[in-house]
Parts: C-alpha cells; sequence; structure tokens
C-alpha cells in the first residue's frame, strides 16, 4: 500500500537495535521491518492516521517467558487467595469473630460489587496510567489487603480488606490485555493468558495443602500471614523485574493525534456490532459458568443422588484438570487461531451441561466425572481465549477498556445465572431448567464465535511502499 501526503518526525536516527516496529492502520497491524532506534518513530498522515508502536524485543530481563509466569503467579495469588481462601475457613474464622451466614452473604456481595467498579475503573486507569503500574499497584495492595485479614479482629475490618482483595483481583485481569497485546507475540498470546487464567487454580490447590498442613495447627491466621508474605515477596520481585518494562503500554508512545482524541471520540471509534457481540459473549459465559459452580454441589446431592464424596471428587478433577487445561486449549488456538478455539471450548461446555442434565439418579458416576472434566477443560480456557482475542482485535487502550465493561457484563451475567438459578428451582423443583439454560447459553456463545472476524484479519503481514 504506498503511503503519500505524511510528515516524518525523528526523535533518533534509526540505528539497528533489534526491535520490532508495527504500524496501526485501519485497524489492522503489519510488520514493517526489525530494525530501529530504541526510541519512537513516528509518521502522521494527512488523511487519516498512521501509528507505530515500538514493541522492544530484547532477550534481555523481560524475556516473554518470565512475564508470564509472573503474572500467572499474579492470578494465583488475588483470586486463589483473596478470593477463595476465605470462604473454604470462614468456619474457623467464625469461630474468633462471630458472624451470621447472612453477614457472610453481605460481605460476598460487596465483594462482588468491588470487583465490578473496580474491572469498571481498571478500564479507564489503564488508559490515564498504563497497563503494567496499574497491575504492580493492585499485586502489592493484594499483599496489603492479606495482612489486614491477619490482623483483623472484627467483621468490618474483614469486609474491608476482602473488598480490596476483590477490587485488586479485577485491577489486576482486566489490563492483562493490554500487557499481552505490548509484551507478549501474537503467535504464544493464546497459551500465555490461558496459563494466566489458570493461575486460579493453582492458588486454589495451594490453598487445599494449607487447609490441611497449617490451619489445625496454627490457625486461620497464620493462612493470611503466609499468603500475605508469599504476596510481598512476588511484588517486590515484580517490581524488579518488570521496573520499566512496557511502560505506558509497553514502550507505545501516543502521537498528539491519539493524545487529543476523547474518551467520547474512543468510544465512537468502536466497532458497535463487534463490541456488543464481545460483550454478549461475555455475560453468557457468566450465565453459563457462574451458577454450574454455585449449584454443582447442591444439584449432586440434593438432587441427582450422588454422595458428598462423589461431589468432592468432582471438584477435585474440575480443579487439576483446570491447572493444565488453560495453556493447553491456549497452544491448540494459537496454531487453529483464538475464534476457533473459542467454538471448540463452547462447545465442550455445552457438552458438560448436557451430560449434568443426564445423569440424574445416583448411577452414573461416569457420566459426572465426564462433565466435571470438560467443564475444567472449558471454564479456565474460556477466561484466557476471550481476552486473547479482544488483545488481538482491538488497539492500544481500546482492549482494555472493551475487556472493562466486558467484565461487567460477566459479573451481570453471573449474578443473573445465580438468581434464575435459585428461582427455577424453587418453581420446579429442579435444577435441569437453569443447566438447560446454561446449555443453551454455551450453544449461543458458540455461535457467536462462529459469526465474528478471525483475528489474523487484524494481523495482516504485508509491508506498506513508501515515497
Amino acid at each position: 500500500m504506498a503511503l503519500h501526503r505524511y510528515e516524518r518526525s525523528w526523535l533518533d536516527q534509526a540505528t539497528p537495535a533489534g526491535m520490532e516496529i508495527e504500524h496501526v492502520y485501519g485497524g489492522y497491524h503489519r510488520s514493517v521491518f526489525n530494525n530501529c532506534s530504541p526510541r519512537l518513530i513516528s509518521i502522521y498522515r494527512k488523511v487519516g492516521w498512521l501509528k507505530f508502536r515500538v514493541c522492544n524485543m530484547t532477550t534481555g530481563r523481560f524475556r516473554e517467558f518470565e512475564v508470564v509466569l509472573l503474572f500467572t503467579a499474579f492470578i494465583a495469588s488475588t483470586y486463589g487467595f483473596g478470593v477463595y481462601l476465605f470462604p473454604a475457613m470462614v468456619e474457623s474464622i467464625r469461630t474468633d469473630i462471630p458472624f451470621s451466614y447472612g453477614t457472610m452473604g453481605t460481605i460476598s456481595s460487596l465483594v462482588q460489587a468491588g470487583f465490578l467498579v473496580s474491572a469498571l475503573a481498571a478500564g479507564f486507569l489503564t488508559l490515564r496510567f498504563g497497563a503494567l503500574p496499574l497491575i504492580l499497584a493492585s499485586i502489592v495492595l493484594c499483599a496489603a489487603g492479606l495482612a489486614g485479614l491477619a490482623l483483623a479482629d472484627n467483621v468490618v475490618t474483614i469486609a474491608a480488606c476482602l473488598l480490596l482483595l476483590g477490587g485488586s483481583a479485577a485491577a489486576i485481569w482486566v489490563p492483562m490485555v493490554e500487557v499481552s497485546r505490548d509484551l507478549i507475540s501474537r503467535s504464544h498470546q493464546g497459551k500465555a493468558l490461558g496459563l494466566m487464567s489458570s493461575g486460579t487454580s493453582y492458588g486454589v490447590f495451594v490453598n487445599s495443602f494449607m487447609l490441611t498442613w497449617i490451619l489445625p495447627v496454627h490457625g486461620w491466621r497464620s493462612l493470611w500471614v503466609v499468603t500475605a508474605a508469599f504476596v510481598a515477596v512476588l511484588a517486590a520481585v515484580a517490581l524488579i523485574r518488570l521496573r520499566g518494562a512496557g511502560s505506558r503500554n509497553a514502550g507505545q508512545v501516543e502521537t498528539p493525534v491519539m493524545a487529543k482524541r476523547l474518551l467520547r471520540q474512543r468510544f465512537s471509534a468502536l466497532p458497535k456490532g463487534l463490541t456488543a457481540a464481545i460483550l454478549l459473549m461475555m455475560f453468557l459465559n457468566g450465565l453459563s459458568c457462574m451458577p454450574y459452580q454455585t449449584y454443582l454441589s447442591a444439584f449432586l446431592q440434593g438432587e441427582a443422588g450422588y454422595t458428598a464424596d462423589t461431589a468432592a471428587y468432582v471438584w477435585r478433577i474440575i480443579g487439576l484438570v483446570g491447572m493444565f487445561s488453560g495453556f493447553i486449549i491456549g497452544a491448540l488456538a494459537d496454531r487453529i487461531t483464538v475464534r476457533r478455539g473459542m467454538i471448540v471450548t463452547y462447545t465442550i461446555l455445552a457438552l458438560s451441561c448436557l451430560a449434568l442434565t443426564q445423569s440424574a439418579g445416583g448411577l452414573n458416576a461416569a457420566l459426572v466425572f465426564f462433565a466435571a472434566v470438560t467443564f475444567g477443560i472449558s471454564f479456565y480456557a474460556i477466561f484466557g481465549l476471550v481476552p486473547a482475542y479482544i488483545s488481538h482485535i482491538f488497539g492500544p487502550g481500546d482492549a482494555a477498556l472493551v475487556f472493562a465493561f466486558g467484565n461487567i457484563a460477566l459479573g451481570f451475567g453471573g449474578m443473573v445465572g445465580n438468581f434464575a438459578g435459585g428461582w427455577l428451582k424453587e418453581q420446579s423443583g429442579s435444577f435441569a431448567p437453569i443447566y438447560m439454560t446454561m446449555l443453551a447459553a454455551a450453544v449461543l456463545s458458540a455461535v457467536l464465535s462462529a459469526l465474528m472476524p478471525n483475528e489474523k484479519a487484524y494481523a495482516l503481514t504485508a509491508e506498506p511502499a513508501y515515497e
């Protein structure tokens, strides 16, 4: 594509520096060349706009593998310790600090509200301060929240700390799409975000050992001390290893044209149909995945006729499968495209819902275990593939903004699903209607994925011609 009528501004002379430059024109990303200055080289067109994004591809301390491991540990900490550890040992806490189950429900609602508000705010804060600074600040706050729980002596302090932890979880997860598109090569984003999304399962797995080995001997406060110390060390390592990495979106410096764009203009520039489809998909994710877990034990033991041991095995299978499924499905998506990976994953989720609806009677444990395996495969993979797709499609800043609103839709879908599950159970006397609703949501998500554009259409490699 020949470009004409442009102006060049050189902030440094072009020299071989092992850098990769991509330019964005009309929403398409094209590789241009690999030798340039570490500084910004930008070209502006009279009509429309053209921007170069400079990505540090050196083999120093910002290696992709290191980044992925650190961010997986962030997710394991904020979700595994910050979100799931409290309900796992709530009875021990209630022994020392009495509070009712109603209060526990109120606290859980506050944490969910904090997550949703933080998810929305994270999109705007990423635009203002950059993805990486927000993530590093959030992991520090996570350590502070865990330490606060170790010192808590009343339910108000507990609620405040859990609210902080819920907000930290969202503030780390939402900017991940920006970090992925800036610090991880496109060919590895599926498996990278898949591994990050499996971080929760690693945290829950560690929780199971702490609950067995530490809690009975040293009490519940000791678990908060251990997790706070671990996250504090993790935060210190991250601050050292990631200092300066991807400052302002991994080396991207906004052009004057981009800097003057108002937030309203940014919203209007988003592809409305595709953005709406992604938000609907994330709403359906919440509608299908959240109530699946909420009512799983109640369905298996109270309706389908299985024992508590069987239900425990189901949860164990989901956790163990989830430790590997995100990475494996992500690697597959990198080969067959993320869009096709989503189609496969939603189909597997639909099979899981269908298997549960056919497992009543307490005599078909194999079908229940099949449902557990397929849910473990799909659940963790979904939460890696959707942000991977967003990071491929949308440009700097826009990706975090879309994902922020997507997480609002996700939370709203979970709230609707949980409410509908309880209401349908009361009206029909069975959990089958809500699991059939989840099945329909999974099928609709697969159809949406099939209708969405292939993300490779946004990664053209044609090199432009210059005057």
